[in-house]
């Protein structure tokens, strides 16, 4: 058990802690020290444990599962209660129903069952551990003077931060156990924590909205809890297997394995808001940002795409690998178009999620080498970058009072700090030689090379439409229209400390891909596949990549000097009329002083939010699901 009380058990005391904090000092001193705690620990355990595969079998400790229990049974009890008192039936219904059946299953059936390794931590439950433990962490640091901040521009709200900030850490503590649990049911008992917490960050303010939008989320992560519990009772009475490493073993050809697997694999889809299961993530934006940013980046959704990861060997070409190949497809166009359309920055990185959300689940369910490369990979990457935007977006509605991407534009002469923190988070998120448009470009020929043309077309398309959403925000940022006047908010410390350190692990994240994929993906890929396999990006690419980062720092350091020694006075801009001298405004053909306005076509006409998507991901869902049953009946 000493393994899990660096991790763990830390973050457990700083969310007990901490919730019982009254003052700002209280709160700044015990986040930033849970934080940097944070932080530290998960470096220093990654690095002790870099070579080692960490076990511990918990045999000699059954008596723990009668507190796990407990436990479960007050999760589900809060459910219950506030499903019942709110009117929301259908939550209380999936919970008792889960809770019923994993009781019933332990105690009248675990005991015939042997679990070997409870904990099993390789190299994919290290990489997940640094990146909740450091992104997390940041993420913790930067809500200090944030939720400060927050609470002073929304005075109606309820000041709760003790509250909020003591969920942030259980969240973190509960994931750390998630990703270390090789034992299934000790998983799920962390996967309830996580949606429990969601439930209770994404309805911080108590509005009816943000209530709502909190049940939502609720609804569907304990369908999936249901789901991912059917699957493990099905598994330990068929197979008498609850750990992922025995499962590993079981045929793909069993029809009863592969509808627990589809079962599983469920729980993970609604985790990581795949369709149809994606609303509750773009209801989740009502939250304060550092919520919105723990959920969407290195947290809550990461769950669901891990589990899927650890499935891998059991899909590919059967039906539950075509059912989460052509939902995850379907997430990721989707996602993309839904994006072009919206003016507001959180909706944007919500829709940017469930798309890239998508992409690795198509990656994963491939049971490819170099398609679990790039789908893990992309995790790494889609951590740290869209961590980056969501505090980078709520520093600047602080800084100019508005998260609508039309009002960013000129946010240079505004902020620089932050706009230069936001051009970095949307540069990692699809420009040449970040680590998101490696990854794409491995998906792509790990598609090509697996032969599945109708799922490359989808994601080849889906690809090219990023480019609309994230081209025309960053136009915004560095257009020199509007916002010119300074603005005196400036940013705090912690807000400063989080934002530059994302901002530098996303460019040595990137410069050092090749080393994450040769002592960190390529190791776990072999070892759980059982070959002999090397990263997909030859070196010849891999020295471009590199020698096109060192280039995006010499220039500036070249050309910037140089542009402070010229000495000429720079030529006013060109508008459409004579420009009156403040390169605001011309004169119009009429001889009318116009003002410059310039404005993003968003295609709202075009691009709505079609509900065919969630009816096609829900067709392909049963299909799968019936094909398994149907065989299984045969």
């Amino acid at each position: 058990m000493s393994i899990m009380i660096p991790l763990i058990v830390f973050s457990l005391v700083i969310a007990l802690v901490v919730r019982f904090m009254k003052t700002q000092k209280a709160f700044a001193f015990t986040v930033r020290l849970g934080a940097a705690g944070v932080i530290v620990l998960s470096i220093v355990y990654a690095v002790c444990n870099f070579n080692n595969v960490v076990t511990f079998d918990l045999s000699n400790y059954e008596w723990i599962k009668y507190p796990v229990l407990a436990l479960e049974l007050l999760i589900t009890g809060y459910i219950v209660f506030r499903g019942i008192s709110s009117k929301k039936f259908l939550v209380a219904i999936f919970a008792t129903l889960q809770f019923g059946l994993i009781a019933w299953f332990e105690l009248t059936q675990e005991n015939n069952i042997t679990v070997k390794n409870d904990i099993y931590i390789d190299k994919i439950s290290l990489l997940m551990i640094l990146i909740i433990g450091v992104v997390g962490g940041l993420i913790c640091l930067y809500s200090v003077e944030y939720m400060k901040a927050y609470h002073h521009h929304h005075p109606e709200f309820e000041d709760r931060r003790g509250f909020f900030f003591s969920v942030l850490f259980l969240f973190t503590a509960a994931m750390f156990g998630l990703v270390m649990f090789n034992n299934m049911t000790l998983m799920l008992f962390c996967w309830e924590i996580t949606s429990l917490s969601s439930f209770l960050l994404i309805g911080y303010t108590k509005t009816d909205e943000a209530v709502n939008n909190a049940f939502t989320a609720l609804v569907v992560n304990v369908f999936g809890g249901l789901c991912f519990t059917i699957g493990i009772v099905i598994l330990g009475m068929h197979s008498h297997v609850l750990d992922f490493n025995s499962l590993m073993n079981l045929s793909n050809n069993n029809t009863v394995v592969m509808l627990a697997v589809l079962l599983i694999a469920v729980g993970g889809l609604t985790k990581s808001a795949q369709m149809p299961f994606s609303k509750w993530l773009l209801g989740a934006m009502v939250a304060p940002t550092p919520s919105s940013a723990i959920l969407h980046s290195s947290t809550m959704v990461k769950a669901g795409v891990y589990l899927i990861i650890r499935l891998a060997p059991l899909l590919g070409s059967n039906a539950p690998g075509y059912t989460v190949a052509f939902v995850g497809g379907i997430t990721f166009m989707y996602g993309a178009f839904m994006a072009i359309s919206q003016r507001d920055a959180k909706k944007i990185l919500a829709f940017s999620t469930i798309s890239n959300l998508g992409l690795i689940v198509t990656c994963a369910s491939l049971n490819t080498p170099e398609a679990l490369w790039a789908a893990i990979m992309l995790i790494v990457f889609h951590a740290i970058s869209k961590a980056l935007l969501f505090l980078t977006v709520g520093s600047t509605e602080h800084q100019i009072g508005s998260r609508d991407v039309e009002s960013m534009d000129g946010l240079v002469n505004v902020s620089k700090a932050v706009s230069m923190c936001l051009i970095i988070g949307i540069a990692g998120m699809f420009i040449a030689p970040f680590g998101m448009l490696i990854s794409k470009w491995a998906a792509i020929k790990a598609l090509i090379d697996s032969g599945n043309i109708i799922i490359l077309l989808i994601v080849a398309f889906g690809s090219t439409v990023t480019m609309f959403f994230w081209t025309k925000w960053l136009g915004k940022i560095i257009a020199n229209a509007h916002n010119k006047k300074k603005i005196d908010n400036t940013l705090r410390f912690d807000e400063k400390a989080s934002l530059f350190s994302l901002s530098a692990m996303v460019v040595i994240v990137c410069a050092g891909h090749p080393l994450i994929s040769k002592y960190i993906i390529t190791p776990y890929i072999q070892n759980n596949m059982g070959i002999n396999f090397s990263s997909p990006i030859d070196p010849v690419a891999t020295t471009i990549i590199i020698a096109m980062m060192c280039v995006l720092f010499i220039l500036p350091l070249i050309f910037v000097p140089l542009y402070h020694a010229h000495k000429e006075k720079p030529s006013s801009i060109y508008m459409s009329g004579e420009n009156t001298g403040d390169d605001e405004s011309f004169h119009g053909s009429l001889g009318q002083v116009q003002s410059v306005e310039l404005q993003n076509w968003y295609m709202q006409g075009i691009f709505k939010e079609v509900k065919w998507c969630s009816w096609a991901s829900a067709i392909v869902l049963v299909v799968g699901l019936l094909s398994i049953v149907g065989g299984f009946f045969l």
